[in-house]
């Protein structure tokens, strides 16, 4: 095999095409199609961009691009939209964003329907048409796809709701190893939401997802480790699940560690680790934290006592949650 060859092969990235390979392969000693070419070629590129050499991989993704290669157009969307050796340029990143999901790149599909999610880079809000192209990648077995589209599904959003079909969906993307799918079924499974209620296969789907550094999933292990729910009470576990989480910004985690540090759940009490997390989660947020601290502040009680920084947590609150009588 030549040498270029095995380097492709090792070095190729998650759009890798394995049957242009094998065909690249078999007809190393003869005369070759050209999308056996293009695929040496495409191969070649994308090992130049992982070695940042973006200006050596760009006048072949062009030339691919205007042949009508979708990858070659994925790569060059990450190119122009994240300015890769080259100018900023949203609107060309878009236009070949466009072209390669037209053309039926699941990749590219996905990406657009994410823009339209969101309702970012210019595209409008509009959940059907990213439910619709969601689809599209789903339908060709992208675990992406399959999980955003039953995030959709679940939500009614772009489509009718659907709880049973966001659960195959889930079950689809989890099979093949998505961590976010795994983490909706587990919260499925938890909650009993479309599935019998199963606290055990919740845990089970938690901890393979949140063992690839998903950090949703891994806020999921504190909590539940925290409860003692479809796995023993632990409360040192559930520490050290919340730290992952909480220290990579994840707002319910870092209240639950902030918590710990203040019961000494888990882990010694340390009054100045409670106040730093629950600080940060009230930042994000979250009200549990909110409340605790303006509880804090108002007391004196592993904060200094501060009327006025309690006052003005407390102002954060919706009405119904902040102390004094209510209205009638």
């Amino acid at each position: 095999m030549p040498r270029f060859l095995r380097q492709a092969a090792h070095h190729l990235s998650k759009l890798a095409l394995p049957l242009a390979l094998a065909a690249l392969l078999a007809f190393g000693g003869g005369a070759r199609p050209a999308w056996a070419d293009n695929a040496s070629d495409l191969a070649m590129a994308r090992l130049a961009m992982a070695r940042r050499d973006y200006a050596g991989a760009l006048p072949t993704l062009t030339q691919l691009a205007n042949q009508g290669d979708a990858g070659a157009m994925v790569e060059l969307t990450k190119i122009y939209g994240q300015g890769l050796g080259v100018p900023v340029d949203q609107d060309k990143a878009l236009a070949y964003l466009r072209q390669a999901a037209e053309k039926g790149n699941a990749q590219a599909q996905v990406g657009l329907a994410v823009l339209y999610d969101q309702g970012s880079n210019g595209l409008p809000k509009d959940p059907a048409e990213a439910a619709r192209l969601y689809k599209l990648a789903a339908d060709q077995g992208n675990a992406r796809g399959q999980v955003s589209l039953g995030w959709h599904y679940e939500n009614g959003s772009g489509v009718p709701k659907n709880v049973a079909e966001a659960v195959r969906l889930y079950t689809l993307g989890a099979r093949q190893g998505d961590p976010a799918g795994q983490t909706n079924l587990g919260w499925m499974y938890q909650n009993g939401t479309g599935v019998p209620p199963n606290p055990t296969e919740a845990a089970r789907l938690y901890k393979q997802a949140a063992s690839q550094g998903f950090v949703r999933a891994q806020g999921q292990m504190g909590a539940i480790y925290l409860a003692g729910v479809g796995v023993t009470k632990d409360p040192v576990e559930a520490a050290r699940w919340n730290m992952m989480a909480a220290e990579r910004g994840w707002v319910p985690a870092q209240f639950a560690l902030g918590f710990q540090y203040r019961q000494g759940e888990g882990v010694a009490r340390d009054d100045a680790q409670a106040l730093h997390w629950l600080r940060k989660a009230a930042d994000g947020g979250e009200q549990g934290a909110i409340a605790l601290l303006a509880q804090m502040y108002e007391n004196g009680d592993g904060a200094p006592k501060d009327p006025a920084e309690a006052r003005r947590l407390r102002a954060k609150l919706p009405p119904d949650q902040r102390p004094g009588p209510k209205a009638q």
